[in-house]
Parts: structure tokens; sequence; C-alpha cells
């Protein structure tokens, strides 16, 4: 290699160390963004309060008899009130930035346990042969999660990922009971559910503004040093939020065609035939954003 040669990589390679250099001075140089505001009333405010009135492990609705079930949703009534007193106004989750964020930890432990009061109710509701009733319960349970999702950060997501999951199930297992009225209910309600989700983008944008906030100028370096591997965290969680998306539009589609078919005597020839009747537009494939396919 020819001197010249070997002077203009060196400086190469200077130039390069120092662009990198200029590139984490500056990212570390950022603020973090403004607080944002929280509404007044918060939602969230309610599914916090509504958690810590919950008597009793709600855990074991599974298992409760029907007379058990009836005392133990009657005892929380007023826990399921306040709860869809939330769920009727705008909810953003109020975030913990100091370092031990063990307040935070418990509201959603608390708030896990209202989902499962919500899917108590329900549970009720079908053994009672109240279908609808049932219905607007699971609903109930995925607006929830839903909803304590809105402003938050990875660990809200995955709360509100599990919680959605829980009612997701009952609702799915429901499906074949419900008449074509309810089914465009619960259709309907899915669908607005869906266009007022926080996409993965947004919720990791809040994670990252939140971490910056939480570890200063120590935390960036160590997010720098674990960059791979927060990255690996974040692709996980988005793909879990993707996959929800994906198992709702397809319980509305199924809602929606059960519908059509109980009224027409016929499946759907293809998803058009369900706009507007049964849903509002074709919903789309949350990882390639076209139109979900169907097969009658």
């Amino acid at each position: 290699m020819t001197q010249p040669v070997a002077k203009l990589l060196v400086g190469f390679f200077i130039v390069a160390a120092l662009l990198v250099v200029a590139a984490v001075v500056f990212t570390l140089s950022q603020s973090a963004p403004a607080l944002p505001s929280l509404p007044q009333p918060n939602g969230y405010d309610d599914f916090v309060k509504a958690g810590k009135m919950v008597t009793d492990d709600p855990a074991g609705y599974g298992t409760m008899s029907e007379e058990e079930l009836r005392a133990f949703v009657w005892k929380n009534a007023e826990a399921l009130k306040l709860a869809r007193t939330g769920l009727g106004r705008e909810c953003r989750v109020l975030l913990d930035y100091s370092a031990i964020n063990a307040t935070h930890s418990r509201d959603l432990a608390g708030i896990k346990w209202l989902a499962r009061t919500f899917t108590a109710e329900g549970r009720l509701a079908e053994m009672e042969n109240r279908p609808g009733d049932a219905a607007e319960s699971y609903l109930g349970t995925v607006r929830l999660g839903h909803a304590i999702t809105r402003g938050g950060v990875i660990i809200d997501s995955l709360a509100g990922l599990a919680i959605e999951a829980i009612g997701m199930a009952r609702l799915e297992n429901l499906a074949r009971n419900l008449d074509a009225k309810q089914c465009c209910k619960v259709a309907s309600a899915l669908e607005t559910v869906e266009s007022g989700r926080e996409s993965a983008e947004t919720m990791l944008k809040q994670e990252r503004a939140w971490a910056r906030r939480v570890g200063g100028f120590k935390g960036q370096i160590a997010g720098l040093v674990m960059f791979k591997t927060l990255r690996q965290v974040e692709q996980k969680c988005a793909g879990r939020v993707n996959a929800q998306q994906t198992r709702t539009r397809v319980l509305l589609l199924h809602l929606a065609t059960r519908a059509y078919e109980l009224e027409r005597g016929e499946r759907p020839k293809s998803l058009a035939d369900l706009v507007p009747a049964y849903l509002k537009s074709i919903p789309q494939d949350s990882i390639t954003g076209t139109n979900m396919t169907y097969y009658p």
C-alpha cells in the first residue's frame, strides 16, 4: 500500500469516527419531549380507583358457581360502574418518571383485577342466558385493555394486550350464540376500538422518551451500549401489538359474516358485500396495510 493511499484511509477513518462521535453527542444532548397534557377528567384515574375498589381476587371466576358469581358481581357493582364511566372518557396513562415505578405497577395490577371483574360479569350473564349482556361485559374488558395503553410505554402495552386477550377469548367463544343484531353491535364496537388504537410506532416513541427522562445522561449511554437488545425487545412488543390487531380484525370479520348469513341465509361472496351494512370498511392487514382477504 502506497503512503498516499494509507494517509487517505487514515483520514477517512478519522472523519468517520468524528461523525459517529458527533452523532452520539447530538443524540445525548437532545432533551426529552415536553410532558403531554392529561385529559380532565382522565378515564385512567377512574380505572385506577375502580381497580382499588374490587373486593376479593377475581382470578377464580372461571370456577365460581352461578350463585358465587352473582354475589361477586353484586359486591363489585360500584367498581364496574366507575370503570364504565372511565370508558366513556378520554384516557391517557399517567406515567411515573421516577426511577422506581412501583406505584404504576400496582395500578396496573389493580386494573387487571378490574378486567377479570368485567369478565366475571360476562360469565354470569352467559349462565343466565343473556348473551347480549355477556358480549357487553367482554367488550368492556377489550375496551379497558385498549384504553390503558394510550400514552403509555411497553409495560402498559403488554398489560393492555393481556387484558384485551382475556376479553377476546370470551367473545370468540360467545360469537356462535349471538343473533344477527348482536353480532353487528359487537363488530361495530370492535371497529371503533381498532380505529382508536395507538400504533406500535407511537408506543415505542413514547417508551424512548420515557426512558430518556428516567435514565438521564447515564441511561442514554446505557441505551447505546444495549442498543441491539433494546431493539429486540421493541420488535417483540410491536409484533404482539400487530398480532392483537389481526386477532381483533379477524373476529369482527367473523361477526359481520355471521350477521350477514343469519339475515340473508347465505354467506357473502366477498368482503365488499359486508360494506356498509355490516362493516364501515374492509379491515386492513396490520402487516401489509392492504385489505384483509376472505374465502367464502
